[in-house]
């Protein structure tokens, strides 16, 4: 693997044989510390984001690299915007950068500065995409549940973001799987229904959180803002609340994830060992230690 920047590029065969042990020897902590010794990640993000930029540059400190970052690179004389990154790309390969992680809304993005051929381009993130965040929680459904194949999947929430996007694509890879969505904003791109009607995958919308109770996952993406929380209660969307009474309904090994973590979008009431959100970001931080080894080692 030179690039990591869609997730419709990801096989299989590559996660089960190659990924996955791979962060099994990561997260069983028996790497050296040196496996990236005296290489370089760039972390370039147009659009800010803490999970995914400290868990990219906290994987590149542990297996012994450097990184560097910009905040927010809309705000860095010259690079302001990204209709020049394959000039910006063409900079960091001139300043030695082993590879660069990428986040942007902007459109071609990722693909443009891929085709420089320079170095290596991981994407932290797109406009309809986030590889390395479908990979996290294929990895921590796969260590929670034991299996992919056959999970029933619930998604709740903003439907039409590049985590849910990423998400179902990661999960097509797999058989028999069932994805009911629960949607407080948006709708599923049409090609990626599709493709899930090509793949097999059981796709159905559900209208309250009380059909979703028999899933193996409870999968919370935000809404946007604070402000577009508000806007949806205006509207008498409901607010999505994780209670002892929600908690109980589920089975006993069910879990529930959130790829953005707690910021007041949805109420979470409980303290449960099912809920996975801490385990999905060191799920997250251990497969990109993985994906930055498979690239640079």
């Amino acid at each position: 693997m030179k690039n990591l920047i869609e997730t419709t590029t990801i096989e299989r065969n590559w996660i089960e044989n190659t990924l996955f042990p791979q962060c099994e020897y990561f997260r069983l902590k028996k790497g050296t510390g040196r496996e990236l010794e005296g290489k370089s990640l760039y972390c370039l993000f147009y659009d800010p984001s803490f999970i995914t930029r400290a868990s990219f540059q906290r994987a590149m400190h542990l297996l012994g690299g450097q990184f560097y970052q910009t905040e927010n690179a809309s705000q860095s004389f010259p690079v302001t915007e990204t209709k020049h990154i394959d000039n910006v790309v063409a900079i960091l390969h001139s300043l030695r950068m082993d590879a660069v992680v990428i986040r942007s809304n902007e459109a071609n993005v990722m693909r443009e500065a891929a085709g420089t051929d320079l170095i290596p381009v991981v994407s932290g993130g797109g406009t309809h995409d986030h590889p390395t965040q479908a990979l996290a929680d294929l990895y921590t459904l796969h260590l929670e549940r034991g299996s992919i194949d056959g999970a029933h999947v619930a998604i709740a929430g903003r439907i039409e973001h590049r985590n849910v996007n990423a998400w179902i694509l990661g999960l097509s890879l797999f058989r028999d799987i069932t994805i009911s969505m629960f949607s407080l904003s948006g709708a599923i791109n049409p090609e990626i229904l599709q493709l899930c009607a090509e793949r097999g995958i059981k796709l159905k919308y559900v209208n309250s959180m009380n059909e979703i109770k028999d899933a193996d996952v409870v999968y919370l993406n935000a809404p946007r803002t604070e402000a577009h929380t508000a806007l949806l209660r205006s509207r008498g969307i409901p607010t999505i609340s994780i209670n002892q009474e929600f908690m109980n309904s589920l089975h006993d090994k069910a879990i529930v994830m959130n790829p953005i973590q707690r910021s007041g979008d949805f109420s979470i009431e409980v303290t449960d060992e099912r809920l996975a959100f801490y385990r999905q970001s060191e799920n997250a931080l251990i497969v990109r230690m993985a994906v930055l080894n498979e690239i640079l080692a």
